[in-house]
């Protein structure tokens, strides 16, 4: 989330109006993420969250739609989205898709609070998604597949944009590109692709809502895996009572294949890579100022994936008891 495009207080009532709802009583711009615009509004009596989606097509944001109906329909905990008056999920602003959410209940807890026993609770709710993507029908490749972050990445090229660190980087990035030519092939369906620790509210120990679904694609689940043991297993380093955590509430809801336990460590890699590349492209070459975009260091991606390369596909089986 950012803050990209500024609406004026018309256009998002005019946008409020279109959802079937009287222009809101209050405004609060979020500058908080990387990818969209977005607004918490009050109006009707609840809470709202506005997102004007940034570069997307009408078929991604169609996808997302689906996601959130299905998922809400199975009783996943995810945030409620409204259709438009004309029944489309989204009404266009600015020559942008805007969706409407209701407000999701739950807080945002910290990394340290974050331990074993949230991460089995995180990996039940990943292991329930993918147990119920055998149902879900739309197909949607991985938009940030490596062709998209090979594209990040040549940017760079030759002197990492003047940035020493980005630079000295670029031989372990360009060799992890090499490598996610070669990914394997693995038991595929709906993944969330972004499950980061801001991305779950919590309501006390219970997980209130899963949220951020525009990054949501088919793919193999090993990846939907690596990321989110690359968000909230790591503190300094790869922390093994977390990560066996994760897996373990992933397998009291859904059998991990031997295809996905072989796929994961070289998955996990390509999500760390990734996210170092997407990182450095958002935040670190933005030119947007902090009062509208949250800077997130790229460089505990690249620490990831160093660590990562470090241990080996024995030490990551290890770490995660697989």
């Amino acid at each position: 989330m950012a803050l990209y495009t500024v609406l004026s207080s018309e256009q998002i009532a005019a946008a409020v109006r279109s959802f079937g709802l009287p222009a809101p009583d209050r405004v609060q711009p979020e500058p908080k993420g990387s990818v969209n615009t977005n607004y918490h509004l009050w109006t009707g009596g609840e809470r709202w969250f506005l997102r004007l989606n940034e570069g997307k097509t009408d078929a991604d944001v169609r996808f997302e739609a689906e996601v959130q109906r299905y998922l809400h329909e199975a009783r996943f905990p995810v945030a409620r989205l409204r259709l438009a008056a004309d029944g489309r999920p989204w009404v266009p602003v600015e020559g942008k898709q805007a969706m409407l959410f209701a407000y999701a209940a739950g807080e945002e807890i910290s990394r340290d609070a974050a331990g074993p026993e949230r991460c089995r609770r995180v990996g039940e709710q990943l292991g329930r998604l993918h147990e119920l993507a055998s149902g879900f029908v739309p197909e949607r490749r991985n938009p940030y597949a490596p062709e998209r972050v090979r594209g990040w990445i040549s940017e760079l090229r030759p002197d990492g944009g003047g940035d020493a660190d980005v630079r000295a980087a670029l031989p372990m990035l360009d060799d992890e590109l090499a490598r996610a030519d070669r990914l394997p092939g693995a038991p595929r369906g709906l993944v969330h692709g972004d499950l980061f620790i801001d991305n779950v509210l919590w309501i006390g120990d219970r997980v209130g809502a899963v949220l951020d679904w525009e990054m949501s694609c088919v793919d193999p689940f090993a990846y939907d895996l690596g990321v989110a043991v690359n968000a909230w297993c790591y503190v300094d380093r790869y922390d093994p009572a977390r990560a066996a955590a994760l897996l373990a509430g992933y397998r009291s809801k859904r059998r991990l294949e031997p295809e996905t336990a072989d796929a994961l460590y070289p998955w996990a890699r390509y999500a760390a890579l990734r996210f170092t590349a997407s990182r450095i492209h958002a935040f670190h070459r933005a030119e947007l100022g902090a009062d509208r975009l949250a800077w997130k260091d790229w460089r505990r991606y690249r620490d990831r994936l160093a660590a990562l390369r470090d241990m080996g596909e024995g030490g990551f089986r290890a770490l995660l008891g697989v």
